[in-house]
C-alpha cells in the first residue's frame, strides 16, 4: 500500500510539473494593443522622414498583428557555408519573406579603417553587406541590425580577464576610444549607403549593446559599471547622429530575459536615447520558456505603456527546433495575446545550428500552421 501511494505521488508530481508551463497560459486572453503615439522627439532628434514613417508603420501594424521575422533570412541556410542566396530555408518553407529581416555588424569591427591603404576592402565588404539589406528591403522586409562587437582586447572568454573594463576603455579618455570611434565611422559609412532604387534612405531598427544584463558579452554585467554602460549607449547614439550624420536609425533597447521590472530598467539609458523597447527570450529546453516569456512580455508591456513606446520580442528561438510542435504550443502561446510589434527568431547556419525549419524538417508543418495564424504577419501582410 505504501509503495502504491508513493508511486501514485511520484506520477502525479511528474504530471503536475510537466504541466506547469500551461498553468501560466490563459487561452481566453485577448490581444488588445494600446494606441501608441509617435514621440515628440526620437533618440536621434534629426531622424529622417523614412525613420519616422517606419515608426508610424510599426504603430499601425501593431494594431493588425505581430510582424514575424528571422535573423539573416537569406545568404545562409541549412547547407551553409554553401550560400543558397535567396533560395533560403525561410522562403522555401513559408512561401513568403519574413516581415522582419535581421543583420549584424560584427564583421565591421574586423575591416580596414576608412583612411587605411586597404580601405577598398572595407568598401567591398560594405557593398556586399548593403546589397543584401537592400534586397531584403525590396522583398518587403523591415530591417533590423544588431551589433556583436569584437572585443578589442583579444578573442578571450568572460573568465580570462579580457572582458574587464573594455566598456570603460571605449569611453572618452579610455584606451580603446579611438578603436570605438573608428568602428562607428565604418558603421556610419555602411548605414548611410542604405538607399533604395528611388534614392530614399532605408530605415533600420538598430539594436546595439543588447543582452547587457547577461555575463557573456564584454558590455555585460560584471565587466563594467551601470553608469559606464549608460554612457556608452548615449555616446553611440550621439556620435552616429551628430558626428557621422546617420539619421535612419530607430534605437532599440533589448536586455536578455529578466526577473523583474528593476532588472529590465537597470541599464536603461533614458527615454531620450531609446525609441523602442525589446527583450530577448530563448527556449533552453528547461520547460520554463512559456512561463518566462509570458512573465517577461508582461513586464515590458507595462513599461511600454507607461512610456508610450512600442515593444518587441527582439530575439527568440529553440535551437534546432527539437520540439516539433514548438511553434504553436510554445511560441504562439507566448505571444498570441501580447501587444508586441514584432518577433524575430535567430538564424539558420547549418544542420547543426538553425532556428527555422528547412524543407523536410519534422516541424515544417507546425511552422506553417503557426504562420497561418491571423495575428502572424509576413512580408506580404505588411505592404
Amino acid at each position: 500500500m505504501n509503495k502504491y501511494i508513493l508511486t501514485l505521488f511520484l506520477v502525479t508530481s511528474v504530471f503536475i510539473s510537466c504541466n506547469n508551463e500551461d498553468d501560466s497560459f490563459d487561452p481566453n486572453a485577448k490581444r488588445l494593443p494600446p494606441v501608441i503615439t509617435a514621440p515628440i522627439n526620437f533618440a536621434d532628434p534629426n531622424l529622417n522622414q523614412q525613420g519616422v514613417d517606419l515608426y508610424n508603420r510599426l504603430t499601425n501594424l501593431t494594431q493588425k498583428g505581430i510582424a514575424f521575422g528571422q535573423q539573416q533570412p537569406f545568404g545562409t541556410g541549412n547547407n551553409f557555408p554553401v550560400l543558397n542566396k535567396l533560395e533560403n530555408d525561410f522562403f522555401e518553407v513559408a512561401g513568403d519573406h519574413p516581415a522582419i529581416a535581421g543583420f549584424d555588424l560584427e564583421l565591421i569591427g574586423l575591416q580596414p579603417d576608412i583612411q587605411s591603404n586597404t580601405a577598398f576592402l572595407l568598401d567591398e565588404f560594405i557593398n556586399q553587406f548593403t546589397a543584401a539589406i537592400i534586397k531584403a528591403h525590396e522583398n518587403g522586409s523591415i530591417i533590423t541590425i544588431s551589433w556583436h562587437h569584437v572585443n578589442p582586447n583579444g578573442f578571450g572568454t568572460p573568465n580570462d580577464g579580457s572582458f574587464n573594463d573594455v566598456v570603460k576603455g571605449f569611453l572618452k579618455g579610455g584606451e580603446f576610444r579611438e578603436v570605438y570611434i573608428k568602428r562607428l565611422a565604418r558603421a556610419a559609412r555602411l548605414l548611410n549607403k542604405l538607399v533604395d532604387a528611388n534614392g530614399n534612405s532605408i530605415p533600420v531598427l538598430f539594436r546595439p549593446w543588447h543582452e547587457m544584463n547577461g555575463d557573456f558579452f564584454f558590455w555585460g554585467e560584471g565587466f563594467r559599471t551601470t553608469e559606464e554602460y549608460i554612457q556608452l549607449w548615449r555616446d553611440t547614439v550621439q556620435i552616429l547622429s551628430e558626428d557621422f550624420n546617420v539619421h535612419n536609425l530607430l534605437y532599440v533597447y533589448s536586455p536578455n530575459f529578466v526577473a523583474n521590472r528593476s532588472e529590465y530598467l537597470r541599464n536603461y539609458p533614458g527615454d531620450e536615447f531609446v525609441d523602442i523597447l525589446g527583450i530577448d527570450i530563448y527556449d533552453f529546453q528547461n520547460r520554463k520558456f512559456l512561463s518566462t516569456a509570458l512573465r517577461n512580455l508582461e513586464i515590458v508591456e507595462n513599461i511600454s505603456i507607461e512610456k508610450n513606446m512600442l515593444f518587441a520580442l527582439t530575439e527568440t528561438g529553440l535551437t534546432n527546433v527539437v520540439d516539433n510542435t514548438w511553434w504553436t504550443e510554445s511560441l504562439y502561446k507566448a505571444i498570441r495575446a501580447s501587444s508586441i510589434s514584432y518577433v524575430m527568431i535567430w538564424r539558420n547556419d547549418m544542420t547543426s545550428f538553425f532556428h527555422a525549419p528547412f524543407l523536410g524538417h519534422p516541424s515544417e508543418n507546425n511552422f506553417k500552421e503557426f504562420l497561418d495564424k491571423e495575428v502572424i504577419l509576413l512580408s506580404k501582410d505588411i505592404l
